[in-house]
């Protein structure tokens, strides 16, 4: 798991990841969890790797969660950027969801895309897109679905649940097609040396990922999301974590809030 993916499993976190196998060391027949251990050794195909990524970690999240990110973006940075790029031939904005859960937080930053988009001068022709990523397919196949109970949208303002969501029956509410189509999910694990984009991105939010990560998968997670971001970028953690000022490549801005210094 540390190898692989910068999982730190902690002796604190036992219960939690006992509660969460538990069912599934069941499910294949085993007694205990050194038997589930040993399985997962002989598995070669990756298949329980990846099942047990999906349950031990968190998929859930909600729409507009920890709010200040999303008002900092749609009043400070975001109408510059999106003004600037429909002045420039070919420009784009381009976020990245790096953590995306169950898509709640990249469809999240869609619906605030559109709404500017439909009121800035020249935003109607905007080129946007958002790269949406996660380790757990579990995850991405429910993002990809794009219906949340209630209780995962019950932060949303109204104005925003009535343009871009429709109610799907059964208390459930669907993401509109005008919001996904700005979205394309991947699977992806961040712990790697190097990833595969193309164009660099002018926000990032990975929140909430680097609490399960160690101390050296995290550094080497920053510095990695540093290559791939734009002069001026900005990046967006969970307000549970920080990074070291000391020797984060990124400048602190705001609580859980950073930017690329513009040389």
């Amino acid at each position: 798991m540390n190898d692989t993916f910068g999982i730190r499993l902690t002796e604190q976190k036992r219960t939690l990841v006992a509660g969460r196998l538990s069912r599934r060391v069941r499910q294949l027949g085993y007694s205990s969890f050194h038997d589930y251990f040993l399985h997962l050794q002989e598995d070669h195909s990756g298949v329980e790797l990846s099942e047990l990524i999906n349950r031990v970690t968190t998929n859930h999240s909600l729409f507009f969660r920890e709010h200040e990110h999303f008002d900092l973006l749609a009043k400070e940075l975001l109408p510059p950027l999106i003004q600037a790029a429909v002045k420039k031939p070919g420009g784009s904005v381009r976020i990245w969801s790096a953590g995306c859960a169950a898509g709640e937080e990249p469809y999240t930053l869609a619906m605030i895309l559109l709404d500017l988009m439909g009121t800035l001068p020249g935003g109607r022709g905007l080129k946007a897109a958002i790269l949406a990523t996660d380790v757990s397919m579990d995850a991405l196949m429910e993002a990809q679905e794009g219906l949340y109970p209630e209780t995962r949208v019950k932060d949303l303002p109204a104005t925003y649940r009535k343009s871009y969501l429709s109610e799907a029956g059964n208390g459930l509410w669907s993401a509109n097609m005008d919001v996904r189509s700005l979205v394309t999910f991947k699977h992806m694990n961040l712990v790697r040396e190097k990833y595969p984009f193309k164009s660099q991105f002018d926000i990032v939010f990975c929140r909430n990922v680097m609490i399960y990560f160690d101390t050296p998968s995290r550094t080497g997670l920053v510095e990695a999301i540093y290559k791939v971001v734009k002069p001026g970028a900005w990046l967006f953690i969970g307000h549970s974590g920080s990074l070291p000022r000391e020797t984060c490549p990124f400048k602190y801005m705001k609580p859980a809030s950073y930017c690329k210094l513009i040389p």
